[in-house]
């Protein structure tokens, strides 16, 4: 041993030690990775895991041939595996890891209850064979698939040597000097070194090694392979035997003892890749016992990290790395002084004459210091991450960052008469600008956001920091980013008229907070401190109510007193007492002078029965006016509401029907609580609605994840402490307890997933929008609405009767059962629809319960709206896959009555993908050029779609006319498409569907309907972008693929053809000519033909000769000049 120190002491010593450390393969920014080496002396290592097959091993040492997969199989009663490698898959399976993902569900399909280890022995043995097999590899790749098999079973260390280190010190003058030490691989022309010196640290030697699966067969390749780099030493996943890391590990409890005779260090750190479960080269996790090939990683990592490393599961559960303080086990002999501090700078990770800290093992350069230390200090020495000063909470999230003033440069040495040097003699060292991360506290709203610095942020959250590193560009700061969503021109004109809002957005704003964040939306709750003061609990605009904070009383912040004053004034006609605070602060009391809101009368004033002939005064007050049919609406509902007659308004799309049912709800007033439930993506248009024609109304909206679902109920459901339990699993609210809201605005789903709280309510009135969601009674919302306690149900629906009669019964029986129960005498009753007799029974049996009215029939002069059918051609490519997919099904198609129910429905829906667009298949998708931004070549996009030849046509026209369309599909990968579609042509547009949440939703209208806004075209989901939309700002619809339910369609044209809109609708309907999209026509025809008959008595009905004359029409301009076929479809 002593002999081969030797050796490598000698080549450490020779001229290459003067050479820059970043030369390196291995530099001081990278993990070191070494290959362990093998005695040739030694015996193999014995594992515990493996004390049973001590004598499988010769005495010689030679190893027995390994067994083959199918002879393990063979021994072990499993069933083998037997599959035929194509050319293909040894070109593509390189990898173990490719291999094992690719065979190892085939083993376990044939053996499912075979046990881990098993499966792991015969995987290594099958990619062995499957090495020694591959005809493009040589006998390299072999020799490495039988280490990689073989170390399945056994993982060898390389022994390390220890070689110990003398202390250098030395004691100047009277003053004691601040300790400081040598460290490696000192950087030349810095701190020059004496000769003595130079070879002190050159013997200085640290034996590196890493958890490994190769072995070094001799010295030489030994020698050969390794690469010592003495700068590493910080490297995470790098075991050393230097004297510092023998105290070290002597003190760690938890690390197994290094053995006498010494094969290596056993930590508790598993000896295999959590992710592949097999040996090699791997890295340690520093916060678990974790390791992991970097292969395996994702994304894969090409170089080790440097410094501390956390593996995935770690970052993801938050924890972090700390030093901890461990118990010494055994004493360390005395008069024995060892040094734990590190052998390279912290800052530049190189070696030379280093400072230490006096608290910790860190050491410095002093120039690498910021600011830089002219000289050694006198006495102890705190490094900076010692004195970094504590963050005042916990940070939620980081905003921005930038860089910050250099700090002031140290103060000058004092000269040998004790007067400082003069600075021109030797100017002072200057600072360096360090970054300044401005960060969002847990806990605390957007008005406390402040900077920290990056030690400190670095320091107490060290996987937020190398998140957000990794994410972020950390040599440039990020642009400002104005959350108020204005332009910059626009925010300028606004400075310089608002000082306060110019004060806001150099303090928040530009940092991406949004100016509603910052407003108070309402007070939910208050308490007192030991000393008394009252604190309250806030709720934020546009912010979860999981972002609620406490905030004091003093406060400051706009409308604070006016919330605080509407706060008390809710308690009090709640409750029916005062419970204004009259807390003493400093022998003083607190304002009593809250501004009191005038308190609304206990019951209706106006007799429901009685008609309004005009406005209510309630109405007038909010600024809105009704129109004459809405106002019809609003007395028709008040009189069912007095005859207990539950009722279904069943207005067409665009007529207001949430203004109806708001404005009614708001003339009860007191006789709440009244229960609204609809769609996830309408509920912030309903919030809207509220506040502009319903004042005075508390509305709590009951959405969110369970945090805030958990907030809302122990704040926003009663002022009763004690009536709600807290936490985030649901209870029942007890009984007789006061309720605070008057309207309760929730989703379909929270209707089924709290029940427990939602149910044990007594509810005066249940709103359901969008009410055809009950056409079946076998939904659980169906079922578990029904048992709510109701005492009067309105019902919203543009399309009461989408499909067949039975979808109606079902409205029917939920609104009234004891009168509609008898599903099939119903339908009986009604089996010949056509006749006239029983369409004047229907309608007479609808009329106390349902209200319909048409915009055609209660707006003389609103704009028409007109819908034509544009027959397109197939392009060759779509020709070429809608014959392949009828041959591969043809069997299928011809049959009759054979159980291909599936098998049929798919051929349907890859029709109609088809019809739309061939790139929807993935073969067709693989094979089309992308461009290097990951989008489709728009010259073939186009060329491959007669649909899309059609539209580049169409949207130019358009274009250069001044519309601006709507286009509807439902297909949300067809959106994607039309998104490149788009960017190719260079138009401006939004985009919703199924996967944009309500906030982002709203923001996307809002930008489209804003004045002036660029935006030409909306890409919106048929299922998704028909419900609750306005976008009257379109003129034009364009309905890329037919839904078989043809009122899905028609909810989605509406969100153009609505109240608010001054121009002529168009509505062009995309089929292709001679496909499956004509049949869906016809079916949507049928279904339209039943509506017509059932739900719209008295309409004017056409005679077959305006049908023939509207069929006769020529073209319209624009698909005369664009070219194709029309039908005018009713």
């Amino acid at each position: 041993d002593l002999e081969e120190i030797s050796e490598v002491e000698e080549e450490r010593e020779r001229p290459e030690i003067g050479s820059e450390s970043e030369s390196s393969a291995y530099g001081p920014t990278k993990k070191k990775k070494k290959k362990p080496r093998e005695k040739k002396e030694r015996k193999p290592r014995k594992k515990k895991r493996d004390e049973d097959d001590d004598d499988d091993d010769d005495d010689d040492g030679n190893m027995k041939e390994p067994k083959s997969s199918g002879q393990l199989m063979q021994e072990w009663g499993l069933e083998d595996v037997q599959y035929g490698f194509t050319e293909d898959d040894y070109k593509t399976i390189t990898n173990y890891k490719a291999f094992s993902q690719f065979l190892r569900p085939l083993i376990a399909k044939k053996n499912p209850k075979i046990p881990m280890s098993k499966m792991m022995t015969v995987l290594g043995a099958k990619w062995r064979e499957f090495s020694a097999n591959n005809p493009f590899k040589g006998a390299s790749a072999t020799a490495v698939a039988a280490a990689v098999a073989a170390a399945v079973e056994t993982v060898t260390v390389a022994q390390p040597t220890s070689v110990s280190i003398s202390q250098l010190s030395s004691q100047q003058g009277t003053l004691k000097k601040a300790k400081t030490k040598e460290g490696k691989a000192s950087k030349p022309n810095i701190f020059p070194l004496n000769k003595s010196e130079q070879t002190l640290c050159c013997s200085k030697l640290f034996s590196l090694c890493i958890l490994g699966c190769l072995i070094f067969q001799s010295e030489e390749d030994f020698l050969e392979e390794s690469d010592f780099d003495d700068i590493s030493i910080h490297s995470a996943s790098v075991l050393s035997d230097t004297s510092g890391a023998t105290k070290k590990k002597a003190r760690r409890g938890r690390r197994k003892r290094k053995k006498e005779d010494g094969d290596g260090y056993e930590t508790d750190h598993q000896d295999y890749c959590e992710v592949c479960q097999q040996g090699g080269e791997i890295i340690l996790c520093d916060t678990c016992p974790r390791a992991y090939h970097l292969v395996c990683l994702d994304p894969e990592l090409e170089k080790a990290p440097e410094g501390k490393w956390s593996c995935p599961h770690c970052e993801k559960e938050g924890i972090q790395w700390e030093a901890k303080d461990e118990e010494e086990e055994e004493e360390e002999p005395a008069g024995e002084e060892e040094d734990d501090h590190m052998e390279f700078c912290r800052v530049c990770k190189d070696g030379g004459e280093l400072l230490c800290c006096d608290t910790c093992p860190s050491s410095y350069h002093i120039h690498c210091l910021n600011p830089p230390l002219p000289e050694i200090p006198n006495g102890e020495w705190l490094c900076p991450r010692c004195m970094c000063p504590p963050l005042k909470g916990k940070v939620q999230k980081i905003l921005h960052w930038m860089w910050g003033e250099p700090p002031l440069p140290a103060e000058p040495p004092a000269g040998p008469d004790g007067k400082p040097i003069d600075p021109l003699t030797k100017p002072p060292l200057k600072g360096r600008p360090e970054r300044e991360f401005f960060v969002k506290w847990a806990g605390l709203s957007y008005w406390h956001c402040s900077w920290v610095s990056e030690l400190q942020l670095e320091l107490y959250h060290t996987v937020m920091y190398r998140n957000y590193q990794r994410k972020n560009d950390m040599d440039e700061p990020p642009p400002y980013d104005y959350g108020s969503g204005e332009e910059e021109l626009n925010n300028e004109k606004r400075k310089s008229k608002d000082p306060q809002y110019a004060a806001m957005e150099e303090r928040f704003y530009r940092y991406g907070i949004k100016p509603e964040w910052m407003i108070i939306h309402r007070i939910l709750n208050h308490s007192f401190d030991k000393d008394g003061d009252v604190h309250y609990l806030i709720k934020w605009r546009d912010l979860p109510y999981d972002q609620c904070t406490w905030e004091a009383d003093d406060f400051d912040v706009p409308e604070y007193e006016i919330h605080k004053a509407f706060y008390w004034d809710h308690r009090e006609q709640i409750l029916g007492e005062d419970q204004r605070p009259l807390v003493v602060r400093k022998g003083k009391k607190l304002k009593e002078n809250y501004p009191k809101r005038e308190v609304p009368p206990d019951a209706p004033i106006i007799d429901p029965t009685i008609k309004f002939e005009h406005q209510p005064w309630y109405i007038n007050a909010t600024g809105g006016t009704l129109h004459p049919y809405q106002l019809e609406g609003l007395n028709w509902l008040r009189f069912s509401w007095a005859q207990g007659t539950d009722t279904i308004l069943a207005d067409e799309m665009g007529l207001g029907k949430t203004v109806q049912t708001i404005v009614f709800l708001y003339s009860l007033y007191k006789e709440g609580p009244f229960l609204v439930s609809a769609p996830l993506s309408t509920i912030i248009n309903w919030e809207r609605e509220f506040e502009m024609w319903a004042p005075d109304f508390y509305v709590v909206t009951y959405t969110g994840d369970k945090d805030s679902r958990a907030i809302i109920r122990e704040n926003e459901f009663t002022l009763e402490d004690s009536a709600i339990k807290s936490g985030r699993k649901v209870f029942r609210m007890k009984k007789d307890s006061p309720i605070k809201f008057h309207v309760l605005l929730t989703s379909y789903e929270l209707i089924t997933i709290d029940q427990a709280i939602l149910g044990s309510i007594t509810w005066a009135c249940l709103v359901v929008d969008e009410a055809h969601r009950l056409k079946n009674n076998q939904s659980k919302f169906f079922r578990i609405l029904n048992g709510y306690k109701i005492y009067y149900k309105l019902l919203l629906t543009g399309t009461p009767l989408q499909n067949n009669l039975e979808e109606l019964f079902h409205l029917l029986n939920f609104l009234t059962p004891d009168r509609f129960n008898n599903l099939e005498g119903f339908l009986e009753e009604f089996a010949d629809i056509s006749k006239e007799d029983q369409i004047k029974k229907l309608h007479d049996l609808l009329g106390p319960h349902m209200l319909r009215r048409l915009k055609a029939d209660v707006f003389k002069n609103m704009p028409a709206k007109t819908e034509l059918i544009v027959r397109v051609e197939l392009s060759p490519m779509q020709k070429k896959y809608y014959k392949f997919i009828l041959t591969r099904n043809f069997e299928a198609l011809n049959s009759k009555g054979g159980g291909n129910q599936v098998s049929l429905l798919n051929i349907m829906m890859d029709l109609k993908k088809c019809c739309n667009h061939p790139y929807l298949f993935p073969v067709a998708a693989v094979e089309a050029p992308v461009l290097p931004n990951g989008s489709y070549d728009g010259n073939l996009l186009v060329k491959s779609s007669g649909k899309l030849t059609l539209l580049q046509k169409m949207l130019k026209k358009l274009k250069d006319e001044g519309h601006r369309v709507l286009i509807f599909s439902q297909m949300t990968k067809m959106l994607d498409l039309l998104e490149d579609f788009l960017e190719f042509e260079g138009y401006k547009y939004e985009r919703i569907d199924g996967g944009i949440t309500g906030g982002l939703r709203q923001e996307a209208i809002d930008r489209f309907n804003a004045p002036g806004a660029q935006q030409f075209c909306f890409l919106l989901s048929t299922r998704a972008g028909g419900l609750g939309i306005n976008l009257a700002s379109a003129d034009t619809v364009i309905i890329y693929d037919s839904d078989w339910n043809p009122h899905n369609d028609i909810q989605a044209f509406s969100r153009a053809h609505r109240i608010g809109q001054n121009k002529k609708v168009m509505i062009y309907r995309f089929v292709t000519r001679g496909s499956v999209e004509e049949r869906i026509t016809q079916v949507a025809k049928r279904k339209m033909m039943l509506t017509h008959l059932v739900v719209r008595p008295g309409g004017r009905r056409q005679s077959r000769r305006q049908l023939k004359n509207e069929k006769d029409k020529p073209l319209p301009p624009l698909l005369a000049r664009v070219g194709g076929s029309i039908e005018v479809f009713h």
